[in-house]
């Protein structure tokens, strides 16, 4: 049975700046979870900006098509890792992280840079699976999620009785603010990300931080796989980010105080799920729905390659990341 089309929007200019797109990867699809279509990414001409976007983009109505085999909803088309791939990289991701001094960073990482703040209320904005909030209870936080994906706050729910709200961003009540609001891998999905943003600044208590996490378009990654990196993902990224675009973007919603790093801790996997140009090419390995050995050695080599160039070039990390806080 053939998905049932996304319905789609012109998008022609750029979100931050206004200027009219230039075509950066004609033609892709999704490879990763199957949704129909084939998309088109622009970017910003202009030197001080640099978005990359999807034009045109699926419609606010549509868009939920695009995410009925995501990986939040465990379906069967979700790539897996084949048994042998599941040992290697048992192995050698625990390794990779030892050798390249990545440990401390890691850990960071998963605690989403607040290793060093004082606990508080805290809001995950699109929790996703509801792991990170879990690992922040039990660091002390008193956490709560907020999702559009009923599947996914159920689930949350269940495993973990954390309390999600369901629905949009905005709907939820500001009686109570947060001294912390998060998000990984959510601004890239937004129609307006600045809405989103200015959104969360209202939510927030005074001094309360914003720290989000999404793909990098200056990274390592980006340059050696173009097309087939793992950080596009069309047609669910709608924009992409740098750090010089991530900050204006904070700045706009009123935050103060921003600063923005990369980080090539999640090189591993964007390594092992990126596809070079001979790959994507050819169509009968490109969506077999499992990750082999073979991938899982791609991975490997690629953080190895990604953390070297991190040490010359610290913008080059595969995810940025932004704290900033509200002030007034």
């Amino acid at each position: 049975m053939q998905p049932e089309p996304i319905a789609t929007e012109s998008n022609p200019v750029c979100y931050l700046c206004g200027q009219p797109g230039e075509v950066l990867y004609p033609h892709l699809t999704d490879r990763l979870f199957g949704a129909p279509g084939e998309w088109v990414l622009k970017r910003c001409p202009s030197p001080s900006c640099g978005l990359v976007w999807l034009d045109p983009r699926p419609t606010i109505a549509d868009i939920g098509k695009a995410y009925k085999t995501y990986y939040t909803h465990d379906h069967a088309g979700h790539q897996q890792l084949t048994r042998m791939a599941r040992i290697v990289r048992g192995l050698l991701h625990p390794l990779s992280v030892i050798l390249l001094g990545l440990r401390q960073e890691r850990r960071r990482y998963k605690r989403i840079y607040l290793d060093k703040t004082l606990p508080g209320r805290l809001l995950e904005v699109g929790c996703g699976n509801g792991k990170r909030l879990a690992r922040m209870q039990k660091s002390g936080w008193l956490v709560a999620g907020q999702e559009v994906d009923p599947l996914a706050a159920d689930h949350v729910r269940q495993k973990y009785g954390i309390a999600v709200h369901l629905g949009p961003l905005e709907t939820i009540d500001a009686a109570e603010p947060y001294d912390a609001i998060i998000m990984s891998h959510v601004i890239e999905h937004v129609h307006d990300p600045l809405a989103m943003l200015q959104t969360c600044h209202r939510l927030l208590k005074k001094d309360g931080v914003i720290v989000l996490l999404t793909p990098n378009t200056a990274s390592y990654g980006h340059r050696t796989f173009a097309a087939g990196w793992r950080g596009l993902e069309p047609p669910r990224h709608l924009h992409l980010f740098n750090r010089t675009t991530l900050s204006q973007l904070a700045e706009k919603a009123g935050f103060d105080g921003v600063q923005t790093w990369t980080t090539p801790v999640g090189a591993y996997g964007i390594g092992q799920s990126s596809r070079s140009a001979a790959e994507l090419a050819d169509t009968a390995q490109l969506n077999t729905g499992r990750i082999t050995v073979r991938d899982v050695l791609r991975g490997f080599r690629f953080q190895v390659a990604a953390s070297v160039r991190y040490l010359l070039d610290k913008n080059s990390g595969e995810e940025c990341v932004l704290i900033a806080k509200k002030i007034s």
